[in-house]
């Protein structure tokens, strides 16, 4: 991992730089199974904002620069953040499944304890902090050598960036894989056009709109806001694909998907579904 992080020595005497972390997330989103997902997510740091998202916007970006195409065959909507570098608030753009963004703005920060104890990682000295948050316990590695006071998601407030992160039950880890520089010429085109059309809600109208979801997995196709027409498929996350007549008698299953991600890196934020 040294070999990747070099290029962060003595790069961060200026903020108005432009840096990317790269996370490796690995996620227990199911309580009641051993399954983990692994992930990448991208930090961005610039002169105006922090970005925080997942790395298939990024290769979906530059596969647009380099073949003017998008949407290859693992590209997939998934929920993101951003937070302008003049405001202390959080911009969560929310995708629960259907057409839609949802935004939520919300101020963030942990009240963190930090410990003299430290240890090596990928070849930086780190230390060692402890918070409460979303209904979680969690550790966190970070370094006073790279001073951004972020890290992955929503977590903030450190005199250093996090490299590691966890909570005590490692149903959630994230560490720092690599880093880069940001090129001038880069624009998230992927995020912007979804910050285009986000629809701004608040917690309980987001936890509604979850539960309708969940009444009705298919709602968007059923009622015409999203076309399927005759002899086109619909392919879902997991690869399964259906027919428009198949919709109706595939509910439960879906319903029992959805249901099954109740382990939310914010805990206390959880659906309780039916």
């Amino acid at each position: 991992m040294k070999k990747l992080l070099f290029l962060l020595l003595g790069t961060f005497t200026c903020f108005s730089q432009s840096n990317r972390f790269i996370y490796e997330v690995t996620s227990k989103k199911d309580s009641t199974s051993e399954n983990r997902i692994k992930e990448n997510f991208n930090l961005d740091t610039t002169s105006d904002n922090i970005a925080y998202y997942n790395r298939l916007y990024y290769v979906n970006d530059s596969l647009f620069a380099t073949k003017n195409q998008y949407g290859y065959k693992g590209y997939k909507l998934t929920s993101f953040l951003i937070k302008k570098n003049n405001s202390n608030e959080y911009q969560n753009y929310e995708y629960i499944g259907d057409v839609n963004f949802y935004k939520i703005n919300e101020k963030v920060g942990q009240n963190w304890k930090i410990s003299d104890s430290t240890k090596a990682f990928g070849g930086y000295k780190v230390q060692k902090a402890t918070t409460q948050f979303g209904g979680r316990s969690w550790i966190a590695w970070f370094s006073k050598d790279i001073p951004i006071p972020y890290g992955p998601y929503k977590f903030n407030g450190l005199p250093g960036l996090i490299m590691e992160l966890y909570d005590v039950k490692k149903d959630y880890y994230f560490k720092v894989i690599k880093s880069e520089k940001i090129t001038e010429d880069y624009k998230r085109v992927s995020l912007d056009n979804s910050i285009s059309r986000a629809i701004s809600v608040n917690q309980a109208k987001l936890d509604q709109l979850k539960l309708e979801l969940y009444d009705n997995p298919f709602k968007y196709i059923m009622n015409g806001r999203l076309a399927l027409t005759e002899g086109k498929k619909l392919e879902l996350e997991d690869g399964t694909i259906l027919t428009k007549e198949q919709l109706k008698p595939a509910e439960a299953n879906e319903r029992k998907k959805i249901k099954a991600f109740n382990n939310p890196i914010e805990l206390d934020k959880a659906v309780k579904y039916p």
